[in-house]
């Protein structure tokens, strides 16, 4: 995953190094959090933390960093460089909505926050589209979770996904996703 900020910057998430890097404008690149090589799970300042595949990545106007990791973990890099996990429960494979330390992701791996506060993440495997709102509180709003995926437009859980990958939002709200074995684009 790669996202640029408003000066120019690229973060990276290195799925493969399980690290998250930042290519400067001069091209200097450095580790912003994670250790090369070394998977796991850990908050922490940047070099103390453990990344296990992180692979799409987010920033918001307020310059925190948001990834998502296949360690079905939603994870939170803020301006210091200090990893949290935002939601998700580090290596378990699940469903549900609820408070960030309790809501269950499936191999999430798109990420893009809103202007309000808001993050939404393709949720890969549970062919959905997830909300965490700016209380942490995650929510399923569009999609059906564990319905193994297929195709339809509509609204909320009336739609269907077939393995969402890249999601993306723009500066009126609206979302956009990389609906992957369904070779489309939807809004």
């Amino acid at each position: 995953g790669v996202a640029v900020d408003s000066a120019g910057n690229v973060f990276v998430a290195d799925q493969g190094n399980q690290i998250v890097q930042k290519v400067d404008t001069a091209g200097h690149v450095t580790i912003l959090a994670g250790q090369p090589g070394v998977s796991g799970f850990a908050n922490g300042p940047g070099s103390s933390a453990k990344f296990n595949s992180p692979i799409g990545i987010g920033l918001d106007s307020a310059g925190n960093i948001f990834v998502t990791d296949e360690g079905h973990m939603i994870r939170k890099i803020d301006t210091a460089q200090n990893v949290t996990t935002l939601a998700g429960v580090p290596n378990t494979i699940g469903t549900a909505d609820g408070p960030g330390s309790s809501a269950e992701f499936f191999y999430p791996l798109g990420v893009a926050p809103d202007r309000t506060g808001n993050v939404f993440v393709a949720d890969t495997y549970n062919q959905a589209i997830r909300k965490i709102d700016s209380t942490g509180y995650v929510t399923t709003i569009a999609g059906q979770i564990g319905s193994g995926g297929g195709y339809a437009d509509g609204q909320g859980i009336n739609a269907q996904f077939k393995y969402p990958f890249g999601i993306a939002v723009d500066s009126a709200g609206n979302l956009y996703v990389a609906d992957q074995n369904n070779q489309v684009i939807r809004k």
